[in-house]
């Protein structure tokens, strides 16, 4: 299959060369480290197994790509803005886009361009950090579960295809037939984690779980986050709060997205991570005082108000 990723951060650069590694044929589209790319190739150090790609297909812009059968979108939200020019170039008759992407409102985004039937959001497990140019190191996780964008028959199959695809090259992968329920899965560890290593000044997992009241915090903010899940329709499995409170501690030195991006002085996702969903608990008459102030935090962090 042919496919092509946008964003070569972590994420992007560990599930494409997993599905290079397999056997398909991946282009990677950058917006930075393109020469290290082109000359070096790409190094995952991964508790799966390392992968190392001494060569790989990599571009500044998709119009060099063309047409694919498969477009993955591994870039921050906050680059959004260039999708109106990335992904007309990628688009066959028969393609379609499968968004990694955190949080909500990234769907919407790309239904702007292209139609709303080939879009899949597919949620991702997953402890990867780029260390240096070219070299990602996977410390945990990797799961993706796929969904339709839009609820269908047809979008119910072609999710299980996508994740049969990932399966294929060593991934753990689930289907489902809903986006937001597995959006709202995701949100109940992305939230109060990102959100508050960010809030406290772009800390570490280990970091936060020093201080008892953190993780106590933690807890009541993901009882929220699932309760205003609930009140929009979907309800999530009731050990989900112990599961990811559980495997979280082991993360150790992990830094999560958010406050990486804040500490080397980049944009935050806050729209898809906290405010888009924040808007749907309310609109849904959720009762969340904890997270509201966590968001009322981020903000005073990022200087917003």
């Amino acid at each position: 299959m042919k496919i092509a990723i946008l964003g070569a951060g972590a994420l992007g650069c560990y599930y494409g060369a997993r599905l290079q590694k397999s056997g398909h044929d991946v282009s990677f589209i950058v917006r930075s480290e393109y020469d290290y790319l082109k000359e070096h190739g790409l190094e995952v150090k991964s508790l799966h197994g390392n992968i190392s790609l001494p060569r790989i297909k990599v571009y500044r812009e998709a119009s060099e790509v063309g047409p694919v059968d498969l477009v993955v979108v591994a870039w921050k939200s906050t680059a959004n803005a260039g999708f109106a020019k990335a992904l007309p170039p990628l688009m066959g008759p028969d393609t379609v886009a499968a968004t990694l992407q955190n949080g909500m409102g990234n769907a919407e985004e790309i239904a702007r361009i292209i139609p709303s039937d080939r879009i899949y959001v597919g949620l991702c497990f997953i402890c990867a950090m780029r260390e240096e140019p070219g070299h990602i190191n996977h410390l945990e996780g990797g799961n993706i579960q796929f969904a339709p964008f839009v609820p269908s028959p047809e979008g119910s199959a072609k999710a299980q295809e996508l994740s049969a695809l990932f399966a294929g090259a060593g991934i753990k992968t689930r289907a489902f037939d809903n986006a937001e329920q597995i959006q709202w899965y995701k949100l109940v560890w992305n939230i109060p984690f990102n959100g508050l290593c960010l809030a406290l000044g772009g800390i570490s997992i280990a970091e936060l779980y020093k201080n008892p009241e953190n993780v106590a915090r933690v807890r009541r903010i993901m009882e929220e986050v699932v309760r205003a899940a609930k009140a929009r329709g979907h309800t999530l499995p009731n050990d989900l709060v112990e599961f990811h409170l559980s495997r979280t501690e082991s993360m150790g030195a992990f830094i999560p997205s958010s406050a990486v991006d804040y500490n080397e002085g980049r944009p935050i996702e806050y729209t898809a991570i906290w405010g888009d969903p924040l808007a749907k608990a309310h609109q849904a008459g959720a009762s969340v005082p904890e997270w509201e102030q966590l968001d009322r935090d981020i903000r005073q962090r990022l200087k917003m108000d």
